[in-house]
């Protein structure tokens, strides 16, 4: 049993009015952040990768000098988006205001 719950789109419509650095791309949610410079960018994704590494819940992620783009979704359930992206994502959003990360889209 997957500990993963998988939602509709209008749970993650709803759920994404809280997380207004995220949206639905491909069927995974994405944020893009764009920060001061290249080395807080990888700041950033150093502590991504930490959360990440404790949730056991890893992004697709790109990083071009000042601007690092997430992606989520969950592969155990068969790439949908789950709750457990949501709880991240906002934790993702988190860390990006702490080094003064501002959205990119």
């Amino acid at each position: 049993m997957s500990k993963h719950t998988i939602l509709g789109e209008t749970a993650i419509q709803q759920l994404l009015l809280d997380l207004p650095d995220w949206k639905v791309i491909e069927n995974k949610i994405t944020a893009e952040f764009v920060f001061r410079t290249f080395a807080d960018a990888i700041k950033f994704i150093n502590n991504v990768a930490t959360v990440a590494e404790e949730m056991n819940h890893h992004p697709e992620f790109c990083s071009s000098y000042n601007k690092v783009r997430f992606s989520y979704c969950t592969h155990d359930v068969g790439d949908k988006i789950t709750d457990s992206d949501l709880k991240i994502a906002k934790q993702i959003s988190e860390l990006a205001r702490n080094l003064n990360g501002k959205s990119g889209y």
